[in-house]
């Protein structure tokens, strides 16, 4: 496992600490950042700062403010991190769900992040 860069480990910080952690979640991507996941059912990736905390945003219940979000393997391959995930939520059928994220950095900020989850 490798060292996680503070951009990503501040990433994780804010995705659990809610709606006060949008300012900070917001500093980490890049203008023209690109973000694609499986939660919303959008099959084109979201593009652009904006469009990102907007997804993040409309993604989020009161529900899921309970959220512990466990991190597992770590690897990173220069600007490319890869991190494996476990939330834990009332939010998720279940009560938990796991993924990956894979972010690409340049200059400091998330430039792409792909989320996927693990399916049984």
């Amino acid at each position: 496992m490798s060292n996680m860069p503070l951009e990503i480990a501040n990433f994780f910080l804010a995705m659990q600490a809610g709606p006060s952690g949008a300012d900070l979640l917001g500093s980490l991507f890049a203008e023209d950042a690109v973000y694609s996941e499986p939660f919303s059912g959008q099959p084109e990736p979201h593009r652009g700062r904006s469009a990102i905390l907007a997804a993040f945003a409309s993604s989020r219940t009161d529900a899921f403010n309970d959220a512990v979000i466990n991190l597992g393997a770590v690897e990173v391959d220069h600007e490319t991190i890869t991190v494996q995930w476990t939330c834990f939520s009332q939010a998720i059928p279940g009560g938990s769900g796991s993924g990956k994220n894979v972010f690409t950095l340049s200059n400091g900020k998330i430039v792409s992040l792909v989320t996927t989850l693990d399916m049984p």
